[in-house]
């Protein structure tokens, strides 16, 4: 949304496909040439086809967080992978599945080096095929250090205190009945 389009959290209504046509890849960057941080919540599934780049590794960042959905049945997954070609090889952002994350076709030879700069983590399982056969794709998740250190917050999630300190601020907080 141009320039002022960083420091914000985007909600979305359904599901998120991360996917470029053409160049199967994305960078985040700020119009002005300032940090670009923004945080999507769907509701709903992400699904990334393709890599997502940082302009500047220092200051910029990108937080998905997948939520179930009461209406959609097989909601709040993050599904890696592109489905028919196998483009996706690089990540940098941070990734949260209220439910699951799977993968799609990282046994392709264009995704036969999966790097992740951030995070993956689920609410329930992390589930990545990586052996298909005599193929094996080497998935590497490298923790973006920036955030125990205290050197980077996403715009509307929990900040931490500093190094080595499990203390948050509380922003928001719903209760989950009983099953």
């Amino acid at each position: 949304p141009g320039i002022n389009g960083s420091e914000l959290v985007y909600y979305i209504d359904g599901n998120l496909w991360v996917h470029n046509f053409r160049t199967y890849s994305f960078r985040l960057a700020h119009a002005a040439g300032e940090s670009a941080r923004v945080t999507f919540v769907v509701n709903g599934n992400v699904y990334f086809s393709d890599n997502i780049f940082l302009q500047d590794m220092e200051e910029d960042g990108i937080a998905f967080i997948a939520m179930e959905n009461e209406d959609i049945g097989d909601s709040g997954n993050i599904y890696f992978g592109d489905p028919e070609f196998g483009t996706l090889e690089y990540m940098a952002s941070f990734m949260y599945a209220e439910n699951d994350f799977h993968d799609y076709n990282l046994d392709a030879d264009g995704s036969a080096t999966v790097t992740v700069i951030g995070n993956m983590t689920a609410g329930n399982h992390v589930d990545i095929e990586r052996d298909w056969g005599s193929q094996h794709s080497k998935l590497t998740v490298l923790w973006d250090e920036r955030i125990e250190a205290d050197d980077f917050a996403f715009p509307g999630l929990p900040a931490t205190t500093g190094v080595g300190s499990s203390g948050f601020t509380v922003l928001a907080w719903r209760e989950v009945p009983l099953p």
